[in-house]
């Protein structure tokens, strides 16, 4: 009887040890169209209970796509680690809209596993209300891409104002301080894109023989981008130069080139196709001259990175804090190119597909330098 005993005794811990080998691997896709698609997290990783909920505000630009990419890249990487259980992305089906944001961040505050949230905000009040809620619930809260003014939420983001000042004093100072401008803008009412507009508008004050004879959404993308443009000169006014932001110099551009013209400065994107046309240009003789700095699409990574120290228990550094509210880790962009550099930055896209746009983000040991 007792060696019966030892045998099914045996047995059952063989089982037990069977099933428990069985686990769920978890999502690993990205979402890479316009449609809302949910990732469900697994339960592989005992290491931690962190589970990310990311909503990307947008999705189906290259943009989005490339920051979807290295925050997922980011994610796996925490997974293997055990840092983190599982994460979820979900996209909106309609672009910048807050509302429809509103709703996928409150999905997250009622799923229980959800404990650390990352949003790329597209308003920069409207979500207040609901960021709010999911501090008090518990989350850890981090805005990435541009700043949000609520207790208890991190931001992660470039100085959205200074970049857009830096492109606009460059096309002005270019133009010897007159001439005719247009701005191209990024998405209606994004808290980035609203920095951005309100850097031209201070810098066009010191330029009263700048004139601004259109200031339109192009909403972050290239072809809205280049039918505005082609609209513009097709009316017959004269533009000198083009203020525009990232996911749309190429379109601003291509709409001079088609039509044989050139502006005599223009901000011309850190990406592959911008590169090309730019340098068709040169080849051609032309005396445009050119700005461009990177908005990393990739700062949402770098969203990711901060959201989990944060939930770790990790506290910001003294002074690791600055931007609108005092409240956001600021990422410094490393590149500035005008026409006297431009062959560095061809060098750096060289070799990547046409919708390649030049991103980075903060790797671990540089995100450890934030906190104490």
């Amino acid at each position: 009887m007792k060696k019966l005993a030892a045998l099914l005794l045996s047995a059952l811990m063989l089982l037990t040890l069977a099933t428990g080998c069985g686990g769920n691997g978890g999502n690993t896709s990205t979402p890479s169209d316009s449609q809302k698609e949910e990732q469900t997290p697994s339960t592989d990783n005992a290491g931690s209970d962190l589970v990310v909920g990311f909503s990307t505000g947008a999705a189906g630009t290259t943009f989005r796509q490339e920051g979807i990419d290295d925050f997922t890249k980011v994610a796996e990487e925490y997974k293997a680690e055990g840092r983190i259980k599982d994460y979820k992305i979900v996209n909106n089906t309609t672009n910048w809209d807050a509302n429809e944001q509103a709703n996928i961040i409150r999905d997250f505050i009622n799923d229980d596993e959800i404990n650390v949230i990352v949003v790329n905000p597209n308003s920069p009040t409207d979500l207040n209300g609901v960021l709010a809620e999911a501090v008090a619930a518990g989350k850890t809260v981090v805005a990435a891409d541009c700043e949000v003014d609520v207790e208890g939420v991190y931001c992660v983001s470039i100085d959205h104002y200074t970049w857009g000042h830096k492109v606009a004093e460059y096309i002005c100072e270019a133009l010897g301080g007159e001439g005719n401008v247009i701005q191209v803008y990024g998405g209606e009412g994004h808290p980035a894109n609203n920095e951005r507009i309100r850097a031209t508008a201070d810098v066009l004050k010191d330029y009263p023989n700048i004139k601004l004879i259109s200031s339109t959404s192009g909403g972050w993308d290239n072809q809205t981008a280049k039918d505005i443009t082609s609209q513009l000169l097709g009316s017959g006014q004269q533009i000198d130069g083009v203020i525009t932001q990232d996911s749309m110099g190429y379109g601003c551009l291509s709409a001079f080139t088609d039509l044989g013209k050139e502006p005599k400065a223009a901000f011309v994107e850190c990406g592959t196709a911008n590169a090309k046309l730019y340098q068709e240009l040169l080849d051609k003789g032309s005396t445009m001259k050119m700005c461009s700095q990177p908005n990393p699409p990739s700062i949402v990574a770098s969203g990711l990175r901060v959201a989990v120290n944060l939930a770790e228990g990790k506290e910001p550094a003294d002074g690791a804090l600055g931007g609108l509210y005092g409240r956001a880790f600021i990422y410094d962009i490393k590149s500035w190119f005008t026409d006297e550099n431009f062959e560095d930055m061809k060098a750096l896209v060289e070799g990547q597909g046409d919708d390649y746009l030049l991103t980075e983000y903060w790797s671990e040991d540089e995100v450890q330098a934030f906190f104490k």
